[in-house]
């Protein structure tokens, strides 16, 4: 006769408490074009960061931080290439349409708006801020759907001195780092240059049969935004925009001269620049002013898929968001990207913490009294790090050496009954006992 199990409380509870497998995740990978920062990838952008913060306020640029949700008509209504294909849109609750921000310059110009900041501050007014950004775009190396950027705005400037302020500025940001880069710079003239520009751009686009060699996203553009082309990578396109009409032949008298103006401050600055014809940028509310910053092959060869950043001028982008006539400049740049490069170029950038101490220990006892010493340290500015909730003195020590510490404190069950710790010089690897209420002097002594 089969033995009969009886079901206990616990197996109930057992039962009880268990996740039906139907609502397991059946795929937890991230979702694309995201990016999970780990250790010194999380390290090496929260220093870039703390770096850029420093560097702009020392040019006079005010940081500011807005939501990283805004209404949506605020991206729409800028003229902002494929904005319906790459905005991340949600409506509330209550029916409002809101979206993911896909850059930082509208909301900075919102900000500027909604906090009078053209009454309140000194004209022209130099802001700054970093944040995520999202777009829907194509996923390409090196390139995300969410990404950190940083973007310089310069708001009631109407000369060229803006342009060439903020171009030197990344400029000289790109020498701090070690970074050798060129700036790409081009005119798009006047709104009323520009209308005459586009006319002859679809005339040769549509003639000669070049029509059927562009792309199938050129064809879509080529009546409503035919200045797109110039922009677009595929082999083909590329090929053609060789031949196509060069806006600087349709700039008017003022538009040259404005022009003239910004290339004289770069040549004063010592900035290394290239007239580039083609250069358009990816967004239609730029005028005059177009620029981006290329990094420099080993060879000395401009690479234009790893552009930095850039930027140009917007005289008509307030009033288009706003209502009110403010003229303005702004450049952004990718992060990431950054990160990127210079890690490829192998520059330090991202120094490790100097005179590290690191205090190891053994026992349950010894992890009570190491808690209390590393406050001690803490308190009395040294800077420490610990590993409390490890037990292997191998893997304490693997770690230590891992953060290039340069001291590391030991505390076993001997050293706790002699109230003394073990100090090694992780350099040398010479150690010494040191009475515990002589630690601190001696710290001091080896450090200084």
């Amino acid at each position: 006769m089969p033995k009969i199990v009886k079901k206990t409380k616990e197996t109930e509870a057992q039962k009880k408490d268990s996740i039906p497998k139907s609502k397991i995740l059946k795929d937890v990978s991230r979702a694309l074009g995201t990016k999970d920062l780990l250790a010194n990838d999380f390290e090496n952008l929260e220093t870039i960061k703390k770096d850029l913060s420093s560097f702009f306020k020392r040019y006079g640029f005010v940081q500011l931080e807005t939501p990283v949700m805004e209404k949506a008509e605020m991206f729409k209504n800028n003229f902002r290439r494929d904005v319906g294909k790459e905005l991340y849109e949600i409506t509330s609750d209550k029916g409002e349409k809101l979206a993911l921000r896909s850059e930082l310059t509208q909301g900075i110009i919102r900000s500027f708006i909604d906090h009078n900041l053209n009454e309140t501050m000194p004209l022209p007014v130099r802001l700054f801020s970093i944040g995520p950004v999202f777009r829907q775009e194509k996923l390409q190396s090196s390139r995300y759907r969410q990404f950190t950027q940083v973007n310089a705005e310069i708001l009631g400037e109407a000369k060229p001195v803006a342009e060439a302020f903020l171009i030197y500025t990344m400029f000289s940001l790109c020498q701090d780092w070690g970074l050798d880069i060129e700036v790409q710079i081009n005119s798009l003239g006047k709104n009323e240059c520009q209308k005459e520009y586009r006319d002859k751009l679809i005339s040769y686009y549509k003639g000669r049969g070049n029509r059927s060699k562009i792309c199938n996203e050129c064809k879509k553009n080529l009546n409503k935004d035919p200045m797109a082309l110039l922009d677009c990578t595929e082999k083909e396109c590329l090929s053609l925009a060789e031949g196509a009409p060069q806006i600087v032949d349709f700039l008017d008298e003022d538009s040259r001269e404005y022009f003239s103006k910004l290339v004289e401050y770069l040549d004063e600055l010592g900035v290394k620049y290239n007239f580039n014809s083609r250069l358009v940028r990816g967004l239609n509310y730029y005028n005059d002013t177009v620029f981006e910053f290329w990094p420099l092959s080993d060879n000395g060869q401009p690479q234009y898929k790893y552009a930095l950043g850039g930027g140009g001028r917007y005289d008509n982008l307030v009033e288009k968001i706003s209502g009110q006539e403010i003229s303005g400049v702004g450049m952004a740049l990718g992060l990431e990207r950054m990160v990127y490069k210079l890690k490829d170029k192998n520059l330090i950038l991202f120094p490790q913490p100097e005179n590290l101490i690191f205090l190891a220990q053994l026992s349950e006892k010894a992890k009570l009294r190491s808690m209390q010493i590393f406050e001690e340290l803490r308190k009395e500015g040294f800077n420490v790090r610990n590993s409390f909730v490890a037990n292997s003195l191998k893997k304490q020590l693997e770690e230590a050496k891992q953060l290039q510490t340069r001291i590391c404190l030991i505390l076993g069950k001997k050293e706790l009954t002699d109230d003394t710790i073990l100090l090694r010089d992780m350099d040398s690897g010479v150690q010494e006992i040191i009475p515990q209420k002589k630690l601190i002097k001696e710290l001091q002594k080896k450090l200084n």
